[in-house]
């Protein structure tokens, strides 16, 4: 007969010498490993996974100099040297701009409909704006705003800019994880406490939340299939706790309904 088994605990370490399986021994928690079978880690990304674009755009930036750029040799540390700068100054303003958008987008929530709410809103300013009595003098003076960037900075930048962004979504963010295995999802630390909480599937409920245009699907690559998404997960009798950032949504949303809806079964010895 196959008995049902909701929340079930693991096993105890088998005493030495008894010669019994180690099966279901704790084992050490580590970076990267491997889950077993049936089971499914989830981690919580920060709000710099989105700034790749930044460090990403910087590195053309930087190309584009060198390849069109002009060389200043009276800001150079030496006379052999020059000091490369494009001689168009939008490309300094267009890397301003991507900043300032990713980090507007990435601490600004606009869900769902919200988000082309905020796009018609900010639409009809710019429309609002352009038919305002003496726009086209103010407009003309943009043409004296010259920002020029060198090669050196765009380096700069993007490389500790891209040191930090690994640092942070490679190894800090790996600290702490979801574990979502049939019966049970475990809160699970790499450093301090291992387990912070562990909730029975039963009755829990795993929501995704609207997604965010800006966020979700420009920044976290949603548009070319792959994307990131925030889950509401409510435990049973418990306070609903949010998974934010987590890469890969769709394909992790699937696997999280399947386990939370799977229980575990032991088959019992048949008798004698």
């Amino acid at each position: 007969m196959d008995a049902s088994v909701a929340n079930a605990p693991e096993l105890a370490p088998a005493r030495a010498g008894s010669g019994a399986p180690v099966t279901g021994a704790r084992k050490r928690r580590r970076w990267f490993a491997g889950t077993r079978a049936g089971e499914l880690r989830v981690y919580q990304h920060s709000n710099l996974f989105y700034w790749w674009a930044i460090w990403a755009y910087g590195y053309v930036c930087a190309a584009i100099t060198y390849v069109q750029g002009v060389g200043v040799r009276e800001l150079a540390a030496s006379p052999d040297k020059v000091v490369l700068f494009h001689p168009s100054p939008w490309l300094g303003l267009s890397f301003i701009g991507l900043v300032l958008f990713v980090g507007v987008f990435t601490n600004v929530r606009a869900r769902g409909v919200y988000s082309f709410m905020l796009i018609f809103v900010a639409g009809a300013l710019v429309w609002g704006a352009l038919h305002i009595p003496g726009v086209n003098t103010a407009l003309g003076w943009l043409s004296l705003l010259r920002v020029h960037l060198n090669l050196a900075f765009y380096l700069t930048f993007s490389t500790v800019l891209m040191l930090i962004w690994v640092f942070v979504i490679v190894f800090v963010d790996h600290f702490t994880w979801w574990r979502f295995s049939p019966g049970q999802v475990i809160e699970e630390h790499l450093i301090g406490q291992a387990t912070g909480h562990a909730y029975n599937t039963e009755g829990m409920v795993v929501r995704r939340l609207p997604d965010d245009l800006f966020r979700h699907r420009v920044l976290g690559l949603g548009l070319f299939g792959l994307g990131t998404g925030d889950f509401m997960v409510k435990p049973p009798y418990e306070d609903a706790f949010e998974i934010h950032n987590v890469w890969r949504a769709s394909s992790k949303q699937r696997s999280m309904e399947l386990l939370i809806a799977t229980r575990i079964t032991e088959r019992a010895p048949a008798r004698p």
